[in-house]
């Protein structure tokens, strides 16, 4: 075999064996080059779903907080309405004619007569006339109060005994007692 033989056999095999790698590395880099785009793909369709994702957690939120508010605005707006009805009611009860004044006065009078000995009646100025109709022959001192809006506090002699039965706490009490069925009616669930 001649050299020239040999040499082209090298040059053969190199240049086949040159194409096998080229191919292969074509191959390689195909593999790669799809490999690469699926995962560019993967990490597109990740993005799109973590911004989905993103958005509709905001929007969960963004709803969250506006139901939150309305909740507040309504509850606000029940709180006003118990705070009219009673400032309706409270105005109501100050401005009472002369004459269902004095049926209270009276049956105030009567009640803490009941419960002790009245040495002391403290009204207001307006109601002194209606106390002093009521309290007995002179027994009872009155006293006109500036503080009391209407109906009467009693005092035993000593000071020790006393019954509030002024407008403004028979009204705070009626007041702590209906609130709660108040409330539950404005805010059953319609």
């Amino acid at each position: 075999m001649g050299l020239e033989k040999v040499k082209q056999e090298i040059l053969d095999s190199a240049r086949e064996e040159a194409g096998k790698l080229t191919e292969k590395a074509k191959e390689e880099a195909k593999a790669i080059e799809r490999s690469a785009e699926k995962q560019a793909r993967d990490y597109e369709r990740m993005a799109e779903e973590g911004t989905e994702k993103s958005v509709e957690l905001m929007k969960r939120r963004e709803l969250a907080a506006a139901e939150l508010e309305v909740q507040k605005k309504a509850l606000e707006a029940k709180s006003e309405l118990i705070e009219a009805v009673f400032s309706e009611g409270w105005k109501k009860l100050r401005n009472l004619g002369e004459k269902i004044r004095e049926a209270h006065i009276k049956g105030l009078l009567e009640r803490a007569m009941k419960e002790m000995d009245v040495a002391v009646v403290k009204c207001s100025a307006k109601d002194s006339r209606l106390v002093s109709n009521y309290s007995g022959e002179g027994k009872i001192k009155i006293v006109a109060a500036g503080d009391i809006s209407g109906g009467i506090i009693a005092e035993s002699a000593d000071g020790r005994l006393k019954v509030d039965y002024s407008y403004d706490a028979l009204f705070e009490q009626v007041k702590s007692k209906v609130l709660i069925d108040v409330a539950k009616t404005l805010f059953e669930k319609q």
